[in-house]
């Protein structure tokens, strides 16, 4: 499969979660696009930006919170409903579940090198996925911290 339709992809999981949590048919389309608007600017930032993944996902999640933010202004809609469900596919669920098998896998083992070398991997794994979410988090609240709402009186 070409590598470019796997960010296609990104649209049918922000989709389900945007119908999930009763987004409006009408911001169906625009959450979809975020999301692969997001998840094509993580891949580009990694091939060829030469950054991790949690740096990729801070520019993706920065990019779909600014974009939401503006899109959500100029819709006169709420903008974290855009945010949120284009963000949700980039959740680091494999790095998760290789975390909770690596600490499953320790509970059975006894105390010597492989179960150093699954604890390491099992912290590593936490890390990553702990850095990924915050980075989510800030890329989606950062509009609101530097992009302040103007209040009409």
């Amino acid at each position: 499969m070409q590598a470019w339709l796997i960010e296609l992809w990104a649209a049918p999981a922000a989709l389900g979660f945007a119908l999930l949590f009763n987004v409006p048919p009408r911001a169906l389309l625009a959450c979809g696009v975020l999301a692969i608007a997001g998840h094509a600017a993580r891949k580009l930032a990694m091939d060829f930006g030469g950054a991790d993944i949690v740096f990729g996902t801070l520019i993706a999640a920065l990019l779909i919170g600014f974009a939401a933010e503006w899109w959500g202004r100029r819709q006169r809609d709420v903008p974290l409903m855009y945010a949120i469900s284009a963000a949700i596919p980039m959740i680091p669920g494999t790095f998760m579940y290789k975390a909770v098998q690596g600490l499953l896998g320790i509970a059975k083992l006894q105390a010597n090198a492989a179960g150093e070398a699954i604890l390491v991997s099992a912290g590593v794994n936490i890390v990553k996925a702990s850095m990924i979410v915050l980075a989510l988090a800030f890329g989606i609240a950062a509009p609101h911290l530097l992009w302040p709402k103007h209040q009409h009186h």
